[in-house]
């Protein structure tokens, strides 16, 4: 058996097109444009949105920076993740900015009318939510927040609906908290009026609580009450 073998082809596997076998035309297509994946497609053109049933908002993302481009950025990623959690998203909208200015002397004592002036503008875009679950936007909050931009800040208002039946399952649960806290032994928490005597300090030391415990664990016998001389 040789040391080492080498495969000769003996016939050639030409393209299609080299043996004049026509192609489909999608094919044709593809071969004179090739497409790309449809996630990087989906980079080029504008985020896909869900169309609300309601139009009932649940919540207002505002999101703020230096930078155009980085909130821009920010407001695009926002929006895709919305789509593919499947909540319903509008915006974003382009809120006024904030012009903040300030004057500050370059020196002092006679240079102090050599002033100059400092400005700094932040820009704004909002982004409003409707008709989705309170926890699958929570759940999109969060991954906002997880995977923010750099130089980009975010504040949020979520709004909850409830039905007409609130008022009596907030009595409900008040009712019990109230059971519950007519449970809790009160006698430890505090004196429910002033010692005037000696009497009543050897007797509050004596009770539950102020009592002297050993080494052993074992509960002592009380202090006893101090005479008055």
């Amino acid at each position: 058996m040789p040391a080492s073998c080498h495969f000769i082809p003996t016939t050639n596997h030409p393209f299609p097109s080299e043996r004049n076998i026509p192609l489909p035309p999608i094919m044709q297509d593809h071969k004179a444009n090739p497409r790309l994946p449809r996630s990087v497609q989906a980079l080029y053109f504008n985020p896909l949105r869900r169309t609300p049933t309601h139009g009932i908002p649940v919540a207002n993302l505002q999101l703020r920076s230096f930078s155009v481009r980085n909130l821009e950025f920010m407001a695009d990623f926002a929006l895709r993740a919305a789509y593919y959690l499947n909540l319903p998203a509008r915006g974003p909208v382009a809120l006024p900015k904030i012009t903040q200015r300030w004057t500050v002397p370059r020196d002092t004592f006679i240079f102090k009318k050599s002033q100059e002036n400092w400005e700094r503008v932040t820009c704004r875009r909002l982004i409003q939510i409707q008709d989705g679950h309170p926890d699958v936007v929570r759940r999109w909050l969060q991954f906002v927040k997880r995977h923010c931009w750099y130089g980009v800040g975010m504040k949020a208002d979520v709004f909850e609906w409830e039905d007409e039946n609130v008022v009596q399952r907030m009595d409900a649960s008040g009712e019990v908290e109230r059971l519950a806290l007519e449970k809790v032994d009160w006698e430890l928490f505090g004196r429910r009026k002033g010692l005037e005597g000696v009497d009543e300090v050897g007797k509050a030391l004596g009770e539950r609580g102020f009592a002297v415990t050993t080494t052993a664990g074992a509960k002592a016998d009380a202090p006893a009450q101090p005479t008055v001389q």
